[in-house]
């Protein structure tokens, strides 16, 4: 059964590469169009004398001048994001997937005392981020013959998917305060392996012990692999809004607001599973933990089921979060405002 085990995560592993190595000899397909409209241009006014414009006309723009448009607006006017940058970043998604599919087996194979069964998830989500951040950081828009630049401050945040970035980072504060509690009540096991189990004293004599409790010896290795996924998939997200833009025309700024809208969905979904895998984990450890105490007090009771009940969101999260990454198109036609 292992030598089958081994082989299947090396297969896992070889197919991996093969889909990245093949990405990165693939020839470019030609651009989606993407949707404009031309304004007439507005007649010459004489000097002193004013034109009247209807409300709610667009100002007219002197010929070869460039009017300040705010960063993200203009791809909110249909622009499509090209097709070569889909099937790109499509590839990696799916590289990052079999490569994280491989190693969150090998973790649960070969981890220690349950630790590697429950850093599976994490190992498995950091990869499915990495593959997303490399396909990302690959597309760059393509470069017309005229360069010039626009006077504009792009930010992080204007970008971003507002519903599934603050579910995100809820999810990620409800991680950092589970794991801070559990890290501060856990106890040293028979042999003196320190966070790993919960002790509760049911009497003068008396004392229950179960496990595996995420203590220490399961929430260092994991803060340490959330933590870096998180800081990484930060940088790549300065990294995409802050890249130049290849045009100040209108296409090319709707494509390129595109692409940049598409990277940040896609990354925050990818920090979506690599926050809510080992946040399902945790709570379904913890509350198996809680209510298997015979002797536990009421409000144990309590808290126990409330991180059962905390999984239908987490659960819930994981789905989005998986829908994005698989979808994102069909994800931002369907909320192109909440993300």
């Amino acid at each position: 059964m292992e030598g089958v085990l081994v082989l299947a995560i090396g297969a896992c592993v070889w197919a991996g590469v093969a889909v990245t190595a093949w990405l990165a000899r693939a020839r470019p397909r030609p651009a989606v169009p993407v949707r404009t409209t031309v304004v007439p241009a507005a007649a010459p006014v004489p000097a002193g004398a004013t034109a009247a414009v209807p409300a709610g006309a667009p100002a007219a723009v002197p010929a070869g001048a460039t009017a300040a448009v705010p960063a993200g607006v203009a791809a909110a006017a249909g622009a499509a994001v090209p097709a070569a940058a889909a099937r790109r970043t499509a590839g990696f998604r799916l590289a990052g997937v079999i490569t994280g599919l491989a190693a969150g087996g090998t973790a649960a194979a070969s981890g220690l005392l349950g630790r590697g069964l429950l850093l599976a998830g994490p190992v498995f989500g950091w990869f499915v981020l990495a593959g997303v951040v490399a396909g990302e950081i690959s597309v760059r828009p393509v470069a017309g013959r005229t360069r010039r630049a626009v006077v504009e401050v792009r930010r992080v945040r204007d970008y971003l998917p507002r519903g599934l970035a603050t579910a995100v980072a809820a999810a990620t504060a409800a991680l950092a305060a589970l794991v801070t509690v559990t890290t501060v009540t856990a106890g040293p096991d028979d042999l003196g392996r320190a966070g790993r189990v919960l002790l509760l004293s049911c009497g003068p004599d008396s004392w229950q012990v179960t496990g595996p409790w995420p203590g220490s010896f399961y929430s260092v290795p994991l803060a340490v692999i959330v933590a870096a996924g998180l800081i990484t998939a930060g940088s790549a997200l300065r990294a995409v809004i802050r890249r130049a833009r290849t045009g100040a025309d209108p296409d090319a700024m709707a494509a390129d607001d595109a692409l940049r809208r598409r990277a940040a969905r896609t990354i925050t979904g990818a920090c979506g599973i690599l926050v809510a895998v080992p946040l399902a984990g945790s709570c379904l450890v913890s509350a198996g933990a809680l209510l298997s105490l015979s002797c536990r007090p009421a409000w144990w009771t309590y808290a126990g089921w409330a991180l059962l009940a905390l999984l239908i969101p987490v659960v819930a999260l994981i789905g989005w979060c998986a829908g994005v990454l698989l979808a994102p198109a069909r994800a931002a036609a369907v909320a192109p405002s909440a993300g």
